[in-house]
């Protein structure tokens, strides 16, 4: 996959090599120019930016062009691209009058966040006919659509295709957002279910442009969507993501567009890091921290999950998964022990035992509805776990669970537990009916000897992270493992000291990483720590190893979630395979974190 690099007010250009001023237009440009080289295929060697050209008697600039092959003149130009800012709306007549003075068949305008495409039949006509799409690399116009599943490439911005498909919904439609959400998941969900389609080649996913400009093409295609649909609501008739009244309740035009933006793809061969990203945008601004629902960097998801191992025979569980990021990552850790495993048995049936694992072992549960969904198709997505993800309070006292949870998720069975619970004051637990089945959700007082003792008396409230430190405890098996992350107030503030003391009670300290406040920026500036623990064979035993402690002062992106890279003596990026290596300290403290494991033979 090509790579972005942005580097102090610079952007690398992906064509050049240079580096440019960093602009949002210069982002959507290099974005777009990814989008050539990886998915549409065009050699390096055919494509210019800011290319000059004679518009009448005007000197201009294009954005981007892609000619027929490597003579780079007006008169052998394939393909222009406009690129605008996200905010920017013109320029489409513009792009016209450049395909009119010159030789290009096919013109793409985009601000990032909407893409139109058109065409010009003869040589120097003045009509542009909409497409849905502009063929790939050596393909002509008829080729558009009409995929084999082996065509079908990894999308590297998929977090740019909801956002298109969102704003296309609006803008065309008039759906509120809950509504748009909806018919993304529909529609994804159809996707998907063409892609596991063993049986069939040909994909089934699919708009022409024929179809896209004929009442009768576009039926045929709403048919066929409508079909997929159909088998996507019977295969997941039990886990409730769709009512069997259900439809796509897209209109025509809306339904073009979408499967015209994914058409080309293969979701399941996506990179899970790039569907990851994709699926926090599903959320929306709306949503996103009103209880304290704050999506956990990739970086401390990836070490939670590199530290605590899971194998092959362990269940793991995430109590507040959100849309399953935790999950998704285990899922990762557990796919490449089965590579592993093939490569010294090649005729293991890896597919089918780590579909099984999934199944088995994989577990979550999130109050919100609209993220259960997103989570079971995240796991849909990465070759299931689905059947184990449900919507429910996990907060709620066990004896209060649905035989259909408690029938995949027993207390004090679970072998590892990651999660983000929901923190801070907005989400706080009143209900006394709840706080009292937790000795966390009680007063505490300190004896004579300066020992926290539990009190019978129920507390007022209790921030929902207090609580889940004790729900994930309850859960775990003696010996269990688990990664959790924690504003540091309950690690360091005086009046939290009997929450400390429960922990170390329950459970040994395997270690605490500080992360760095940029952590969960933009999003919010709570300081937190992941902590990591091994529960107690019984409670009270003294702790047998050390524990492992680290600051971690950087992790990827600063407070505007812009990528940071490691620097020289100089100031200048430090470079490795020709990409300046980003600073992220997780990295090295995850390796120090496991050889530290390893080494006492903690988990054993």
């Amino acid at each position: 996959m090509q790579e972005i690099i942005v580097d102090e007010g610079k952007i690398k250009c992906l064509i050049t090599g240079k580096m440019r001023k960093e602009t949002p237009e210069e982002y959507v440009r290099q974005e777009y120019c990814r989008v050539l080289l990886d998915v549409y295929k065009y050699p390096r060697s055919q494509i210019e930016v800011e290319y000059p050209i004679k518009v009448g008697s005007t000197d201009k600039r294009c954005d981007i062009v892609v000619f027929c092959d490597d003579n780079k003149s007006q008169d052998n130009i394939l393909w222009i691209i406009e690129t605008k800012k996200k905010d920017k709306k013109e320029g489409v007549e513009q792009l016209w009058s450049y395909m009119s003075a010159t030789t290009a068949k096919f013109g793409t305008w985009t601000n990032g966040d909407g893409i139109l495409y058109y065409y010009k039949d003869g040589k120097r006509s003045n009509r542009y006919d909409e497409l849905p799409d502009v063929p790939k690399y050596k393909e002509s116009v008829d080729s558009i659509g009409k995929y084999q599943k082996s065509d079908l490439v990894r999308c590297t911005d998929l977090k740019g295709v909801f956002k298109r498909c969102n704003n296309y919904f609006f803008s065309n439609q008039g759906l509120t957002q809950d509504k748009r959400f909806s018919e993304i998941i529909k529609i994804l969900f159809c996707k998907i279910e063409d892609e596991k389609d063993l049986f069939t080649e040909k994909c089934v996913f699919y708009i022409t442009p024929d179809e896209q400009h004929d009442a009768e093409g576009t039926k045929n295609a709403r048919d066929r969507i409508s079909s997929l649909f159909n088998k996507v609501k019977q295969r997941f008739q039990e886990d409730n993501i769709f009512e069997a009244n259900d439809d796509i309740q897209l209109n025509d035009r809306c339904l073009c567009y979408a499967i015209a933006e994914l058409q080309k793809y293969s979701l399941l061969d996506t990179n899970v890091d790039v569907k990851g990203m994709a699926f926090e945008t599903f959320v929306g601004a709306n949503l996103r921290g009103e209880h304290g629902e704050f999506f956990t960097p990739r970086e401390i998801v990836t070490m939670a999950t590199e530290v605590l191992m899971p194998r092959i025979d362990e269940t793991v569980c995430d109590p507040a998964c959100g849309s399953g990021g935790f999950l998704v990552m285990a899922l990762k850790y557990i796919r490449n022990q089965y590579e592993e495993l093939e490569k010294k048995r090649p005729g293991l049936n890896v597919v089918g035992l780590f579909r099984e694992y999934a199944d088995k072992y994989i577990r979550g549960i999130d109050f919100n509805p609209d993220l259960s969904r997103v989570a079971k198709m995240n796991m849909v997505l990465n070759d299931d776990g689905h059947t184990g993800i449900f919507h429910y309070d996990s907060l709620t006292p066990f004896k209060e669970w649905p035989n259909k949870i408690t029938a995949k998720i027993k207390k004090g069975n679970v072998d590892i537990i990651m999660t983000n619970p929901p923190f801070g004051k907005k989400c706080v637990i009143d209900d006394k009916k709840i706080l009292e089945h937790y000795h966390l959700g009680h007063k505490w007082e300190q004896n004579g000897n300066g020992t926290w003792v539990e009190t019978k008396k129920v507390d007022e409230s209790r921030t929902p992270d207090i609580l889940f430190i004790e729900r994930c405890l309850d859960l775990l098996k003696p010996g269990g493992r688990m990664a959790i992350v924690l504003p540091d107030g309950i690690l360091g503030n005086n009046g939290l000291e009997y929450v400390r003391h429960y922990i170390l009670e329950n459970a040994d300290v395997v270690a605490i990483i500080d992360c760095p406040v940029e952590s969960f920026l933009p999003s919010t500036d709570t300081k937190t720590s992941l902590l990591i623990l091994k529960k107690k064979k019984a409670a009270g035993l003294p702790q047998t190893f050390d524990a492992f402690m680290a600051i971690a002062k950087t992790c990827g992106h600063d407070r505007r979630g812009k990528e940071i890279y490691q620097r020289d003596e100089n100031g200048n990026p430090i470079l490795k395979d020709g990409a300046p290596i980003i600073d992220n300290d997780f990295e090295e403290i995850t390796k120090r974190l496991v050889d530290h494991v390893k080494s006492r033979n903690i988990y054993n």
